[in-house]
């Protein structure tokens, strides 16, 4: 007498449909866990400061929260970029979402860079202190 019970081919089905159903299942719960925002992996998106035109490329970005900002100053002009309504020489061009604190960069000079960290929804208009009243603004829009 076999040691091993035969299993009817009907059996050996029902057993594989089950095996498989269950691993379906448990892969469409991770999938759907790995797709939430919070586990997305977070970007970093590049803006450029354009000295010819004092403008910030591009102008307007939008990213997610969690996502960070790296500016760069390629060119020889120096820039400070200005997240504090306070520092603003015109009133309304800086603007943050209620609850963020302001914030700046140090003095940008050629080849430096400055990154921030987005973490509120939000809109984010900010400028260059030194060079405002010429239009260098830009808006960080954070879904």
């Amino acid at each position: 007498m076999p040691l091993l019970k035969r299993r009817s081919k009907f059996q050996i089905a029902k057993l594989h449909r089950r095996d498989f159903m269950a691993s379906v299942a448990i892969g469409a719960a991770a999938l759907a866990c790995f797709r939430h925002p919070a586990y997305a992996k977070p970007r970093i998106v590049e803006v450029s400061m354009g000295t010819a035109l004092m403008t910030f490329l591009p102008a307007t970005v939008t990213i997610k929260v969690g996502d960070t900002v790296r500016w760069t100053n390629p060119g020889i002009v120096s820039h400070i970029i200005n997240f504090d309504p306070a520092r603003a020489k015109q009133a309304g061009s800086v603007s943050l979402p209620a609850g963020v604190e302001p914030f700046n960069s140090e003095e940008m000079e050629k080849g430096d860079t400055f990154s921030h960290l987005f973490t509120v929804r939000g809109t984010y208009h900010y400028t260059c202190r030194y060079h405002e009243n010429m239009g260098m603004t830009g808006t960080i829009i954070v879904r």
